[in-house]
């Protein structure tokens, strides 16, 4: 028992390199900068009440108790700024936060500013909301607890923050990584209780719909194993990445077929930002060293 409660203490606490961690940070800014850019000339349409979804609708999506950017905009027009300009106002912070996020300058205060804008701003267009904009909003929550400055950051080099090892560290990775398993168990068991993972249909509708369709696919209709084998390519990576994503031995096969089934999404099905952020997940809680003898190469444990 006792050694068994050692061994549970060393995997959650020993100390570890903070750099998981900091590659987490850098690539969630990324990815929700270049989202930010891309969607830099339809924000008033998604956010203003009377966008695309309009006032008491939009309210009913996101739901009751939760921020929205009407509490900012109705604030400013006591002021006789006008919606749109507070808007960008709001979403110029937003970005401003990402970036000193992406860099590591004043990281815990961007980070809570970038997670509490990003919740905001879903939820004023959470109609819209997505993949990318969910496991954003779990992964900066995160990041908001965990020391993310610790490494690769201008905190660092100014002085501000020191990079350690520590067993707060080694947590953070630890449930970065937890959470990453159960997210890809939970997510294959969903898909596998249902026919369309095996006999191949999810996959040819996936690559032929005309809202994800990249390129012509329909000559697979005379292949329809290789959709089978997609499909159950899927299921295996997924549902077999709590187990193989830890030992040594399997991991660099796992996180390339992992990473290689979400650059596989993003090409395929025109799903860009998605296929990044999830990259990015698997890459940092798994592919960067947490351990003192590698700068950036698959931790030992």
């Amino acid at each position: 028992m006792k050694h068994a409660l050692s061994r549970f203490e060393a995997f959650f606490l020993a100390p570890a390199s903070p750099r998981p961690i900091a590659a987490l940070r850098i690539g969630l800014a990324v990815v929700l900068l270049l989202q930010a850019f891309l969607l830099r000339h339809d924000m008033i349409e998604f956010l203003a009440s009377d966008g695309i979804v309009q006032g008491e609708l939009a309210s009913y999506f996101s739901g009751e108790g939760v921020p929205r950017l009407s509490l900012l905009t109705d604030f400013l027009a006591r002021w006789h700024i006008t919606e749109t300009a507070g808007i960008q106002f709001a979403c110029g912070v937003y970005g401003l936060s990402l970036a000193l996020l992406g860099v590591g300058l004043f990281t815990r205060t961007a980070s809570i500013l970038a997670w509490l804008l990003h919740w905001t701003i879903m939820n004023t267009s959470d109609s819209t909301a997505y993949g990318v904009d969910l496991y954003a909003h779990v992964f900066l929550f995160y990041l908001m607890w965990m020391p993310a400055g610790d490494a690769w950051s201008l905190d660092v080099r100014l002085g501000r923050r020191r990079e350690e090892f520590s067993p707060y560290a080694r947590l953070g990775i630890r449930v970065l990584q937890l959470q990453l398993c159960i997210t890809y168990l939970c997510s294959a068991v969903e898909k596998a209780t249902g026919p369309q993972w095996w006999n191949g249909e999810l996959l040819w509708r996936a690559l032929n719909l005309p809202v994800y369709r990249q390129f012509d696919f329909t000559w697979l209709v005379n292949w329809p194993l290789l959709l089978k084998v997609g499909g159950w390519g899927s299921l295996a990576l997924e549902g077999l990445y709590w187990i193989f994503i830890w030992p040594r031995k399997t991991r660099r096969f796992w996180v390339a077929g992992i990473v290689g089934l979400h650059l596989g999404i993003a090409l395929f099905l025109g799903l860009h930002l998605f296929g990044l952020i999830m990259c990015v997940l698997t890459l940092s809680a798994f592919a960067v060293s947490s351990e003192p003898s590698a700068k950036f190469s698959l931790p030992a444990n």
